[in-house]
């Protein structure tokens, strides 16, 4: 299905509490707590030096880090008040419902190689992916729980099952991207031959960069996004073939490897979710905001602190005490804090002032 792919949730939310959260008393050597949790500064350290790891996380930051680590923390609190509401409410997810998610997701970017390139990007590395999707699975449930008896009427079912064709029908590859035909043509006989060999002949030879870490898995795919002639070897071949296909970008020896076609019965759920994703999003932000308020959330000012409409870690306000720009100290000039000795010089900044930009 093509349900908005959850970017906000890669990205990290949370809930906090209205009264007595926010900036307030935090146990020594926590960034935060969540009731009687707490997330560690050398934790939130060491889940920012992952995400910063990556090249393009790195650029996409700059010079903005604190931003950054507001972020991530915001991830790390959002991970403790999701697994608590679970816990809660009776709710878990099992490897299938991550897994699933990742597909869902994956499909909807064109790919797992295009999913964890998003994820690195936003700044959650390949260690803090699982927990990622295990949290936005667990979203899900809940959200199922919470809009169960919301009807949606079938012509609406039936009206998105027909926009949704395309992924309805997905084939799950692996390739290897070669500019030689003869190397393809060496490495297709080679695969052939020994089936298990292709994820280390795809790390070694292809050129994808974005799949050959992976063993050169693309994941499920549907119509439309590929490359026509790679869409006709993977659609028109059964699965466990091996075949050959030749695009503008190379030559690609392909593992078929499953082929997915998804009954209206069968879309029936995802596209109730489809449909009512904007009270599923709202049922569920309610949940995790009582929840926090109920647990209490709170995060060491030099962090910033939370923001219960935005549901994240936000830059915490200037102190007006401390907004004063010191003037040179200079014959005539008046400095914050000392008594004032006459009327300053003009164009000099008086105690309590701050002085305005050139």
């Amino acid at each position: 299905m093509n349900r908005p792919v959850p970017l906000t949730a890669l990205a990290g939310l949370a809930a906090l509490a209205l009264s007595g959260c926010g900036s307030g008393a935090v146990r020594a050597g926590a960034a935060a707590t969540v009731g009687a949790e707490r997330v560690t500064t050398s934790q939130l350290d060491r889940v920012v030096q992952r995400g910063l790891a990556d090249p393009s996380a790195a650029q996409a930051v700059g010079a903005d880090r604190a931003g950054f680590e507001r972020s991530v923390l915001g991830r790390l609190v959002d991970h403790l008040v999701v697994t608590d509401v679970a816990r809660r409410e009776g709710v878990s997810v099992d490897g299938g419902d991550v897994a699933a998610t990742q597909d869902r997701i994956a499909t909807q970017l064109n790919g797992v190689a295009q999913l964890r390139a998003a994820a690195l990007k936003a700044g959650i590395s390949a260690a803090d992916l699982p927990q990622t999707l295990s949290d936005v699975a667990l979203r899900d449930k809940l959200a199922d729980k919470l809009t169960a008896d919301v009807a949606v009427p079938d012509p609406q079912l039936r009206a998105g099952y027909a926009r949704n064709a395309a992924t309805n029908d997905t084939v799950h590859s692996a390739h290897i991207l070669v500019a030689s035909q003869a190397l393809a043509r060496t490495l297709l006989a080679k695969v052939t031959a020994a089936p298990a060999s292709f994820g280390a002949l795809a790390t070694q030879y292809s050129q994808d960069a974005g799949s050959k870490a992976q063993g050169g898995d693309l994941g499920f795919l549907g119509r439309g996004v590929l490359a026509k002639p790679f869409e006709a070897a993977i659609f028109g071949n059964k699965p466990g073939s091996f075949v050959l296909a030749k695009t503008r970008f190379g030559y690609h020896v392909i593992h078929v490897l499953e082929r997915r076609t998804t009954t209206f019965a069968q879309a029936v759920p995802e596209l109730r979710r489809e449909l009512l994703a904007t009270q599923r999003t709202a049922a569920v932000e309610q949940l995790l905001r009582a929840d926090a308020k109920r647990l209490g959330v709170h995060v060491t000012p030099r962090f910033g602190r939370w923001d219960a409409t935005q549901l994240a870690v936000t830059a915490a306000p200037a102190d007006p005490r401390t907004d004063v720009t010191r003037a040179s100290p200079t014959a005539g000039a008046v400095s914050p804090g000392q008594p004032q000795q006459g009327q300053p010089q003009q164009g000099q900044p008086q105690p309590g002032q701050p002085t305005t930009a050139p």
